[in-house]
């Protein structure tokens, strides 16, 4: 893996990348409150498959791209700075592949779903299309998703960012040398508080209509997660019209990517030798 940047809208983003260069382009968009190191397993594998394999630091998560206000923080700003890192790295006239955990899904989902002609094939790991958040919350499944966010209102506290950091660092329980990055990254209040103004910036977006998405998309819902219902995991596939896979993780939390690396380097794998040209 290489450590490059990126200057894009005005700002810089740090990133990781494997892969040739000349090779299809894959952009990877970590979770909160991560980091692109996120994809350090899948990276590699990515890349030794041909695929020039970019994980980019979303908005917020590296001091170049880190700007004041919470309106700078809503999802349309993040689906706005990848395309405009796609173009930097020469794919403004040919889709490329988007893969995506957590908040990175959400805004892939609206990404894809609102500019289809640029994405080739997506993969979102938990967090499932929007609508089929809306779906659930008109049945009778809704309030147990209701307790899944309960976290939201706090997460929306100025001054908590680093409790809330640290608290789910130690609830998800992975080694120290897999969470270290993360904690030398955003290693500041500066830093935590502009992570944190999603949640801030949610209620401006989350209530909008989404279209479906018409590529082939690989869905993954890790079982034991407490915010995805397996109602709304399931109701994903109403929402995408494109060839749709949806498989299974027994084990992992949110940071599936590190708790289950091989099982999803092997499907993502699997996603791109059916579906990349």
């Amino acid at each position: 893996m290489n450590r490059i940047q990126i200057k894009a809208r005005g700002f810089t983003f740090d990133a990781w990348s494997a892969g040739p260069k000349e090779g299809p382009l894959i952009l990877l968009l970590h979770g909160l409150p991560r980091t692109s190191w996120e994809w350090h397993h899948q990276l590699p594998k990515l890349g030794e498959a041909g695929f020039r394999a970019v994980a980019p630091d979303l908005r917020g998560y590296c001091p170049g791209a880190r700007p004041e206000g919470v309106e700078a923080y809503v999802v349309d700003e993040f689906v706005q700075d990848i395309l405009a890192i796609a173009d930097r790295l020469g794919w403004t006239d040919r889709p490329f592949h988007l893969m995506a955990t957590s908040i990175g899904s959400v805004i892939a989902w609206w990404l894809a779903g609102n500019y289809p002609q640029r994405v080739a094939t997506l993969v979102c790991i938990n967090v499932p299309h929007q609508m089929a958040f809306h779906e659930v919350m008109e049945t009778k499944a809704a309030d147990k998703l209701r307790k899944g966010f309960n976290y939201f209102s706090n997460s929306r506290k100025e001054g908590e960012e680093l409790k809330n950091f640290e608290a789910t660092i130690k609830r998800i329980g992975l080694p120290a040398e897999e969470t270290n990055p993360y904690r030398e990254a955003l290693n500041s209040e500066e830093a935590l508080r502009a992570v944190y103004h999603w949640y801030r910036a949610m209620p401006s977006w989350a209530s909008l209509s989404l279209k479906p998405v018409i590529m082939p998309t690989l869905y993954i819902w890790p079982r034991n997660v407490s915010n995805v219902t397996q109602e709304v995991a399931e109701a994903n596939a109403h929402y995408v019209k494109g060839p749709y896979r949806f498989e299974i993780l027994e084990i992992a939390l949110n940071f599936a990517l590190q708790m289950e690396p091989k099982k999803i380097t092997h499907l993502l794998l699997e996603h791109l030798a059916e579906h990349a040209q």
